[in-house]
């Protein structure tokens, strides 16, 4: 056993030799969405919107290519958020609001190379930072101004995507999808729901790769 582990430890110390790594700067646009959904109490329905939201990330990214495989982990930024619509007959018209996240994305994609495409897939990591609901900023809102959220500091998920390295520059198009929820619950009032916040999202993004 002894022997197999250093044998393992050796065929990969042999292999990082000829590795070539890399890292820059990677920005680019989030569309996320949810799954259509709604939760009533008396006569207020809230409902999840499937239309899609679009947010940002920036951040770090990196590259460690051997042969036709590579790994890419990434710490990025993101500002994202989801669509809801709020109903009541005491209101006069339905309200749209968002709830908006930031939150920190570390992305580990692994791979195969095929010239300067790349094909991989890889879990995400979400810690999250900070939320904002604007449900009764608005004027038409004439509920319980009362408004917590609780959320979940961290979430898990999948990327799967291709890619294409042009000189220095790095295109991607990813898919993500959830694998936990952010929100544990929000309470309006004496009134409390959760949603299936596991969001399903097509990541845009380009990175220039400084080494």
């Amino acid at each position: 056993m002894k022997r197999f582990v250093f044998l393992i430890v050796l065929v990969f110390s042999i292999q990082s030799v000829n590795a070539q790594f890399s890292a820059g700067l990677r920005g680019g646009l989030h569309f996320s969405s949810l799954p259509a959904q709604s939760y009533s109490w008396g006569d207020a329905t809230i409902e999840s919107l499937p239309d899609s939201y679009t947010g940002f990330h920036l951040g770090l990214m990196s590259q460690v290519r051997f042969y036709n495989i590579f790994i890419q982990p990434e710490v990025l930024f993101v500002s994202t958020g989801n669509e809801f619509r709020y109903e009541s007959p005491d209101l006069d018209k339905d309200i749209f609001f968002t709830q908006r996240f930031t939150k920190v994305d570390v992305p580990v994609l692994v791979g195969l190379r095929a010239g300067p495409f790349r094909m991989g897939v890889g879990p995400v990591a979400s810690l999250m930072l900070g939320t904002s609901n604007n449900l009764t900023d608005s004027e038409y809102y004439t509920g319980d101004k009362n408004l917590t959220e609780r959320f979940n500091e961290a979430a898990y998920g999948f990327q799967a995507g291709v890619g294409l390295d042009i000189g220095n520059i790095s295109l991607d198009l990813k898919y993500e999808a959830g694998l936990s929820n952010f929100s544990e619950e929000i309470q309006i009032g004496d009134n409390t729901f959760s949603f299936d916040t596991r969001p399903r999202q097509i990541i845009f993004s380009i990175g220039l790769r400084f080494w």
